[in-house]
C-alpha cells in the first residue's frame, strides 16, 4: 500500500489542458490537401478553449 502523504503519480492519458491531443483526432481525420500545420494549430487552439471552459463550469457550478 502506498504511504497517503505522498502525491499521487500516475500515467495520464492526454497532455495537460487538452480534452482531445492533436495525433488522436488526426487518427480521426481523412486526407487533407491543405495545410496541416495550420489545421494542427487551430485544432489545438480551440481544444485548449474547451479545455478552460469545461474547467469553468466545474468550478464555477
Amino acid at each position: 500500500m502506498s504511504d497517503p502523504t505522498e502525491p499521487l503519480r500516475r500515467v495520464h492519458p492526454r497532455p495537460a489542458g487538452t480534452v482531445t491531443p492533436w495525433p488522436e483526432q488526426r487518427s480521426q481525420m481523412g486526407e487533407m490537401t491543405g495545410d496541416e500545420q495550420l489545421v494542427k494549430r487551430t485544432w489545438e487552439e480551440m481544444d485548449s478553449w474547451t479545455y478552460a471552459f469545461l474547467w469553468h463550469c466545474v468550478v464555477s457550478f
